[in-house]
């Protein structure tokens, strides 16, 4: 990234390499259009976010909802529940078909995408 940080994704999480913490850093690197794609997603304002605690649970035990309807992957909350303090993360959405923000603390950490309908 450009302000120095390492992200390291699964192709539909990106996520700062610090908080992740994964034993060794993937050998492969991504070009760094990627990194401006995320960079420009984690810059957007958006006046819709939501506190983990906000989050409900699917019927199908898979998906999470926020309170405006978004559903997320449920493997991605959980994983961000593991290694973040629930009580200073923020997910700013813009709907169902854009990445969701992860703040923490009010900095942008990391991105994914949403659960599509």
């Amino acid at each position: 990234m450009s302000d120095g940080r390492t992200f390291v994704t699964d192709g539909g999480l990106a996520i700062d390499a610090a908080l992740a913490k994964p034993a060794t850093l993937p050998a492969d690197v991504l070009p760094s259009a990627s990194g401006s794609f995320i960079e420009r997603h984690m810059s957007s304002q958006s006046p819709d976010e939501v506190g983990l605690p906000q989050l409900v649970l699917g019927p199908d035990g898979r998906t999470y909802t926020t309170p405006n309807g978004i559903r997320l992957n449920q493997t991605y909350i959980d994983f961000l529940r593991r290694i973040l303090p629930s009580a200073q993360v923020r997910l700013r959405t813009q709907g169902g078909r854009e990445p969701v923000v992860i703040l923490l603390k009010g900095e942008p950490v990391g991105v994914f995408m949403p659960v599509a309908r």
